[in-house]
């Protein structure tokens, strides 16, 4: 079987203009993750028994439960539900529309959070805490212990982490088409099955997450190399 070089060219222009939608599905849920994961650590830090104990719950159910089972009983189950709270316990069928991107945002980000809040946690904790003791020492706050002298050390050692879970949610944004969320993989696959040409549509879209992941990674490493040089530190 030959590939269709004419039908790559043909939508390969159309697969891009959804690229947008893919990258927006990447950024907003690491950026907004990362917040959302940042305080989730500190207040995990602080061992408070009960409010430990739920965190440590919600974070190992998003981690433990694939992405794309997340999505649908979202997706499907969560207008359901408000249509059930709303209308007194009543079965009301399509009274409530969530749209697909809403939803995917939503999970990728809790599930961002979840991850990210480890990564934060475990990259803190390996600060030595003997540092918090010598800031004390000469007169500094514990906010401003933190916040020069711990949270900067802490980022350095979760960057590597953090940008490769950036590439992975890059990658996991494929699963958005199954609710009809119009990313490249959605868009692709929609232009594929007119003319059955699977395969050139398949190869299309993989060529593209390539490419942006070629690209993100050198633009990581450079950040990774310049925060290093300007935390003083040599390799």
């Amino acid at each position: 079987m030959s590939l269709d070089i004419g039908f790559i060219k043909e939508t390969f222009p159309e697969v891009l203009k959804a690229i947008p939608v893919t990258l927006f599905m990447t950024a907003f849920p690491v950026i907004a993750g990362a917040v959302l994961g940042f305080f989730t650590a500190l207040l995990h830090i602080r061992k408070i028994p009960v409010i430990n104990r739920i965190l440590e719950l919600l974070i190992s159910f998003f981690r433990s439960v694939p992405l794309i089972i997340l999505l649908f009983c979202s997706y499907y189950g969560i207008p359901k539900l408000i249509n059930f709270v709303a209308y007194k316990g009543q079965r009301v069928v399509g009274t409530t529309q969530i749209s697909g991107l809403t939803v995917a945002l939503i999970v990728y980000t809790v599930f961002s959070a979840a991850y990210i809040s480890e990564l934060i946690r475990g990259a803190l904790s390996s600060v030595d805490l003997k540092q918090m003791e010598a800031a004390h020492s000469v007169g500094m706050t514990k906010f401003s212990a933190y916040t020069r002298i711990i949270i900067p050390q802490a980022i350095m050692v979760a960057m590597p982490n953090y940008f490769n879970f950036v590439l992975a949610t890059l990658k996991n944004t494929s699963l958005v088409f199954a609710i009809s969320v119009m990313d490249i993989m959605a868009t692709a696959k929609v232009a594929a099955e007119k003319g059955y040409r699977f395969i050139e549509a398949y190869i299309m879209v993989g060529t593209i997450y390539i490419v942006l992941g070629v690209t993100l990674s050198v633009l990581f490493k450079k950040i990774e190399t310049n925060s290093k040089l300007h935390m003083g530190i040599v390799e």
